[in-house]
C-alpha cells in the first residue's frame, strides 16, 4: 500500500516548519519572559556599568532600558519595530521622567543646558555626538562613563564615552531645561 503523494508532502511540510515556528517565538524577548526581579536588575546594570548594585537607585530608568535593550535601529522609528537614537532619547524621557523633549537630535540639543566636561555629567542628561554635523546622535547617560542609546548595527545598547570612537565625536551633554 503506497501513501498518496500529497499526504507525504503535507507531512514534510509540517515537521519542516514546527521548528521554524518555536525559535520565531522564541527570538521575541516580550514572548513570555517574565521581568527581571528589582535584585536581578541591579546585578545586571551594576556589572554592565562596573559600578555596585545599590548605586543602581532608579529602577524605573533600568527596567525600561532592559525592556528596550536591542531594539533595531531603525531611521526615524519611534516604537519596537525599530528606533532611532533621539526617538529613543525621547521615549525614555517621557517614559522615566514623565518630560516631553524635542525628536530630533538639533532640537533636543538646542534645548538642553549644554556643556562639554564629562564630570559633570549625571544619569539621565543627554550626551551628544558628532557623526557627520555637530551634533548627530544622541544618548543618554547613565553612570561611570556609560550611557544608552539607538546606534546603526546595534540598536538599543550601552557604550562607554571611553571607547575611541565615542571619545572623538563627543561634542558635550546636556541637562533638560526644565519648564
Amino acid at each position: 500500500m503506497s501513501v498518496p503523494k500529497r499526504i507525504v508532502c503535507t507531512f514534510l511540510v509540517f515537521i519542516l516548519s514546527v521548528p521554524l515556528l518555536f525559535s520565531s517565538c522564541s527570538a521575541s524577548k516580550s514572548a513570555g519572559q517574565k521581568p527581571l526581579s528589582k535584585r536581578e536588575l541591579k546585578r545586571k546594570y551594576s556589572a554592565l556599568l562596573q559600578t555596585k548594585p545599590r548605586k543602581i537607585k532608579n529602577k524605573k530608568l533600568y527596567y525600561f532600558i532592559d525592556d528596550w535593550y536591542g531594539v533595531k535601529y531603525k531611521w526615524g522609528g519611534n516604537d519596537k519595530s525599530g528606533v532611532d537614537c533621539s526617538g529613543f532619547a525621547k521615549n525614555l524621557y517621557t517614559s522615566v521622567y514623565d518630560v516631553n523633549i524635542k525628536r530630533t537630535v538639533a532640537t533636543q540639543h538646542a534645548s538642553t543646558r549644554n556643556f562639554r566636561r564629562k564630570g559633570r555629567l549625571r544619569e539621565g542628561d543627554l550626551v551628544y555626538f558628532r557623526e557627520q554635523e555637530d551634533p548627530s546622535h544622541v544618548g543618554v547617560y547613565l553612570k561611570n562613563g556609560f550611557f544608552v542609546h539607538s546606534a546603526k548595527g546595534k540598536g538599543v545598547h550601552i557604550s562607554s564615552l571611553k571607547d575611541d570612537y565615542w571619545k572623538r565625536n563627543y561634542v558635550g551633554g546636556g541637562k533638560v531645561k526644565k519648564k
